[in-house]
């Protein structure tokens, strides 16, 4: 405990046999190690006590009631301090201590020290510490709460250096001028305050869990590195090559926004601004759709308000991929919900491609086949939106057959389905305008028109076929009126009308028997 000195024994005020002791100016060394007192000690029936200060490694305390035991010193005072001072590797920071506790125990190499009123003062009153100090041969430690540089601290595993300091599974805080609402709010997060270079990271302690919290933009992240410049007040974001996207993600906090999620690589928060923009998104799934915005990138303001999306792609639906749009110019309204419009690159039967502007996205319920159940992790809903085509868009279905009219998308179905009119590019008839009422569900993959139940956009029912005229003269009407309509017919074709890319013919014939599977049947072919 100390080191060998001589001293007389006498009765002591409280009756005991003890003693008084001026330590020497040099000090006497403690416990055989590093700390060293200087001042005075007594023994009496309250123990070994002393007065004065005492030295270990950077720290100095003064108190005038120290009690010795065989294991550890206890003290409170009102006047210490650390040094900035290197010992070994160790580069101790400078601290003040004020009204504090001490608790030095040698042989655990601890020397705790708790203040017990005003923090104790750090880095030359840049920032301040309520809790307790753990200097030791191996640095400084601690245990409590440390507010520097507009930020808020909490955490029972701090590691304090000359220009630097860290914290694990802490909480942490970027205050702002409101107390109850910071920039930046971390739970469980490490974090590592570069004093020299006027910054800090911010990391989750566990990977994928969404422990950064932006309240004014009302989101949430799981991305493994956030860096806040205290020079710019920007957090950058970051996740490495090497992490899984999975584990790198952001979701609202906002109860109309349904937990609205995306996968991200990076992200930048402008603590002046308030406005959080969020790059190397893969896609966004909103209802059953993917929506991939331009460059990978989002803006989001206060409140979880997301930018208008400009120039996005979207991809419907998430499970079987049928519909690809361009050009999307969308709002995001909440997880299940999304508006505007988008162009949807329409592939006829020949493979050309047509441009048509889709709008009023909207969810509708998924028709549900009475023979079969439903699974549990069907989805009950689908996207549908609408466009439509005029005649002067020169849109084919398939080879020579023009459309004009509605088109439906569902998600769920692979072709949109047709509310309009088809007409027959019949170039040997001159001036030829006979439009034929055409649905197609959106089941469908090839263009055939039932031919027997033709309907013309005037409301008469199609004619093709061989017809006697007045003067017993036969001619042929093809998708086209009769010269009179009591002209009697001798032939009239029956079946589907489709045009067959291998002969270049219009065809109206039964379906069996053009796939071979019937060998009888009428069949009424122009070129």
């Amino acid at each position: 405990m100390f080191p060998a000195f001589q001293e007389s024994l006498h009765t002591m005020a409280d009756k005991s046999l003890g003693f008084t002791h001026k330590i020497p100016s040099t000090g006497y060394p403690l416990y055989q190690g590093d700390g060293k007192i200087v001042g005075a000690m007594s023994l009496d029936n309250a123990g070994i006590r002393a007065t004065g200060k005492i030295d270990y490694l950077a720290a100095s305390v003064e108190s005038n009631d120290y009690i010795f035991y065989p294991d550890s010193v206890v003290a409170e005072g009102s006047v210490g301090q650390l040094q900035e001072k290197q010992f070994a590797s160790i580069i101790y920071p400078q601290v003040t201590f004020p009204d504090f506790r001490l608790n030095w125990k040698p042989k655990q190499d601890r020397f705790d020290v708790t203040n017990t009123g005003d923090p104790f003062s750090f880095y030359n009153g840049s920032a301040s510490f309520n809790g307790k100090l753990t200097v030791s041969k191996k640095g400084v430690g601690g245990q409590g709460e440390f507010l520097t540089l507009g930020s808020i601290t909490r955490s029972d595993n701090f590691s304090f250096t000359a220009k630097e300091f860290s914290a694990r599974h802490s909480q942490f805080q970027v205050q702002t001028s409101n107390p109850e609402k910071p920039a930046l709010a971390g739970e469980n997060v490490s974090v590592s305050f570069n004093l020299a270079e006027n910054s800090a990271v911010i990391s989750p302690e566990v990977a994928g869990e969404a422990a950064i919290e932006f309240p004014y933009a009302q989101f949430k992240t799981s991305i493994p590195e956030a860096k806040w410049d205290l020079s710019s007040q920007k957090i950058v974001m970051s996740k490495d090559p090497n992490v899984p996207i999975e584990d790198s993600y952001f979701y609202t906090t906002r109860d109309d926004l349904d937990s609205l999620n995306f996968n991200a690589e990076k992200a930048e928060y402008d603590i002046n601004s308030q406005q959080l923009k969020v790059s190397g998104i893969p896609y966004i799934i909103v209802a059953d759709a993917k929506i991939t915005p331009e460059n990978n990138e989002i803006l989001i303001l206060e409140n979880s308000k997301i930018g208008r999306l400009n120039n996005t792609t979207i991809v419907l639906d998430t499970l079987m991929g049928y519909h690809r749009l361009t050009e999307g110019v969308i709002d995001i309204i909440s997880r299940k919900e999304f508006a505007g419009n988008a162009t949807y690159q329409y592939v006829n039967a020949v493979n050309d491609t047509f441009a048509i502007k889709l709008t009023n996205f909207h969810l509708e319920d998924i028709p549900v086949d009475p023979r079969k159940k439903r699974q549990p992790y069907e989805a009950t809903k689908e996207t549908v939106a609408e466009g439509s085509v005029k005649v002067s868009d020169s849109m084919l279905l398939a080879p020579r057959i023009y459309y004009k009219g509605d088109m439906v998308m569902f998600a769920t179905r692979p072709a949109l389905q047709l509310r309009g009119y088809t007409r027959l590019d019949l170039r040997k008839i001159p001036r030829y305008n006979t439009w034929l009422r055409y649905d197609q569900s959106g089941d469908e993959k090839e263009f055939f028109l039932d031919f027997d139940n033709a309907i013309t956009e005037e409301g008469r029912k199609a004619e093709a076929g061989l017809h006697f005229a007045t003067d017993n003269s036969l001619y042929i009407t093809f998708v086209s009126d009769k010269k009179d309509i009591d002209d009697e017919s001798f032939f009239l074709p029956s079946g589907s009308l489709f045009f067959d890319k291998e002969t270049g013919e219009f065809i109206i014939e039964d379906r069996l028997k053009a796939t071979g599977e019937k060998l009888t049947g009428k069949v009424f072919c122009l070129q």
